[in-house]
């Protein structure tokens, strides 16, 4: 009896690679967008850190500091003059730093264009620039790329406002609510931020 054994044509073989490959296709996008939500959650955590490590160096800074002074120092730019309180209107002033749009001059969501008091970036979208330098600053400073395009190569920029605040409604400050925000460009995405924030205490009032 004669047997008619039957293997794979040439097309059936064709469309077998066509689906594989779609398939491969389909898991090198999955890689390439796992690889820049690693490189994202690694800019995070850096920023994070620099957040964090501005915000311990301030708590020993004096309380009369120059880069802690609320709107930037008195001359030649004029501080800021306003005493906030505990109310949603002062709250919602402060709290459009926190939420930025992800272009690159800081911009509330509700497209106000935002002024920092300070930075320690050399030029850019604050009343203060290099308020801290590798030779007044002794915490982490950001990271260099020098890969990248000479504007570019310092990854992160640290911004902070300070509000002088009444927390009991008496008139004067108690002391300053400090704002930190570290931003950074990340491709295809636009520029990312992280915030922080802490309450400095007037030493003059611990006993009052």
């Amino acid at each position: 009896m004669r047997r008619h054994d039957r293997g794979f044509s040439l097309i059936e073989a064709m469309v077998a690679s066509v689906i594989m490959l779609i398939g491969l296709l389909g898991l090198a996008g999955l890689q390439v967008i796992g690889m820049r939500a690693n490189n994202i959650g690694k800019r995070m955590s850096q920023a994070s850190l620099l957040a964090q490590d501005l915000a311990q160096n301030m708590q020993i800074w004096a309380y009369a500091d120059n880069r802690l002074q609320s709107g930037g120092p008195p001359a030649p730019n004029g501080a800021r003059t306003t005493l906030y309180h505990l109310n949603s209107s002062d709250g919602t002033a402060i709290s459009k730093y926190w939420d930025l749009k992800s272009a690159q001059q800081p911009t509330a969501q509700d497209d106000t264009t935002l002024t920092f008091d300070y930075s320690d970036a050399s030029t850019g979208w604050e009343t203060v620039p290099n308020a801290i330098t590798a030779t007044n600053y002794q915490g982490v400073m950001s990271p260099v790329d020098t890969s990248l395009p000479l504007a570019e190569q310092t990854i992160f920029t640290r911004y902070w406002n300070v509000f002088n605040v009444d927390l009991v409604n008496a008139g004067s400050a108690q002391g300053k609510l400090v704002q930190i925000v570290v931003r950074w460009k990340e491709p295809n995405f636009g520029w990312r931020s992280v915030t922080n924030s802490f309450f400095k205490y007037d030493p003059t009032q611990f006993n009052q």
